[in-house]
């Protein structure tokens, strides 16, 4: 049996959440309409347009789009919440200080450390996370920062290896 027609009102709420997410993005961006219009080489009403989901944009639009908010188009196309604002600082932290994937994971291993009490306070949430690593070191049960260390053996290590160095001089 050959595929129906579309389902329109699927397609609509596809549209009014790629507007939504436009819009939200344009926002964090701090960039008016006046200057996202002038980024994408739309006109002001064009752009409103698009931010209520009263037009479906072309392909052409969507890559102008894209380029204008400096996003990828699978990222401008993603149908996750864009209420979820949490999220998208923390890609937007990533993604400015150009971190590489070594330092997202050192990053989320100090989140671990930092927010690994929750468990503690009746956070529902926390009980789903991983335990966080524990030191190397003999006796030391402090939560990892790196290099299999917690913090204070980390840095001894890492003063101790700068001072052997120092001496080789």
């Amino acid at each position: 049996m050959p595929p129906g027609p579309p389902d329109t009102s699927s397609a609509s709420g596809h549209l009014q959440g790629l507007a939504r997410r436009i819009r939200a993005l344009r926002e964090r961006r701090g960039l008016t309409q006046e200057d996202f219009a002038a980024r994408c080489g739309i006109s002001v009403s064009f752009a409103s347009l698009l931010e209520r989901g009263e037009r479906s944009p072309s392909y052409e639009t969507l890559l102008q789009v894209a380029s204008a908010l400096e996003l990828p188009l699978w990222e401008l196309l993603r149908l996750d919440d864009t209420q979820d604002a949490g999220v998208h600082r923390l890609e937007d932290f990533v993604r400015e200080r150009r971190l590489s994937r070594a330092d997202l994971d050192r990053l989320l291993a100090v989140a671990e450390v930092m927010f690994s009490d929750a468990a503690a306070s009746g956070d529902s949430h926390a009980s789903r996370r991983p335990e966080p690593a524990r030191c190397g070191e003999p006796g030391c049960t402090r939560p990892v920062l790196a290099r299999g260390l917690c913090t204070a053996h980390y840095h001894r290590e890492r003063r101790r290896r700068v001072a052997g160095a120092g001496a080789e001089d």
